[in-house]
C-alpha cells in the first residue's frame, strides 16, 4: 500500500508544481513521453546500479526508485523553464492534464516492481487496462497544444 500513498504524493506535487509554475501541457507532455522511453531503456541499468551502489530505501525497490528518476527528470527540468499560460483555468487544466498523463504513463513501470493485492490491485488493474488510451490521448493533446504556441509577429524591416 506504501507505493500507492507514493503514486498519490508524485501526483500531487506534480499538480501542484505544474499549476505554480503554469507552464504549458504541450511541452510538459512531450517531455513525460521522453521520461517513459528512457524508463523503458534504461530502468534496469539504473537498478543495477543502484544495487550497486547499495543504496536502498526499505519500503520501495530499487526499481521504482529508477522508474521515477528516469520518468521524472525531463519533466521536472522543463517545469524550470518554457512557455507559460496566463489564465487560471488554462494553468488548472494544465495541471491536472500533466496529473494524469504522469499517473498513466507510471502504471507500468511501478507494476513491474512491486506486488499488489486486493483493493491496490484492483485499482492497478484499472489503470493498466487503460493507461494506453490516457497516455495517447495526453500526448495528442501536447502535439496540438505545442501548434497552438504563438511567437511573436515579425515586424518588417526597413529596406
Amino acid at each position: 500500500m506504501s507505493v500507492i500513498i507514493l503514486f498519490g504524493a508524485i501526483l500531487a506535487i506534480v499538480f501542484t508544481i505544474a499549476f505554480v509554475s503554469s507552464r504549458r501541457f504541450g511541452p510538459l507532455a512531450l517531455s513525460l513521453a521522453a521520461g517513459f522511453l528512457l524508463s523503458e531503456w534504461w530502468a534496469s541499468w539504473l537498478t543495477g546500479l543502484l544495487d550497486g551502489l547499495k543504496l536502498a530505501v526499505s519500503w520501495l525497490p530499487n526499481g521504482v526508485i529508477a522508474a521515477l528518476i528516469l520518468t521524472l527528470i525531463p519533466l521536472f527540468a522543463l517545469l524550470l523553464g518554457g512557455p507559460r499560460y496566463q489564465r487560471k483555468h488554462e494553468k488548472i487544466i494544465s495541471a491536472v492534464a500533466i496529473a494524469f498523463l504522469t499517473a498513466s504513463l507510471l502504471v507500468m513501470p511501478l507494476g513491474k516492481y512491486v506486488s499488489l493485492d486486493g483493493q491496490a490491485l484492483g485499482l492497478y488493474k484499472i489503470f493498466a487496462s487503460n493507461w494506453r488510451y490516457v497516455a495517447t490521448l495526453g500526448l495528442v493533446c501536447g502535439v496540438i497544444d505545442l501548434f497552438m504556441l504563438h511567437t511573436g509577429g515579425h515586424k518588417p524591416g526597413k529596406h
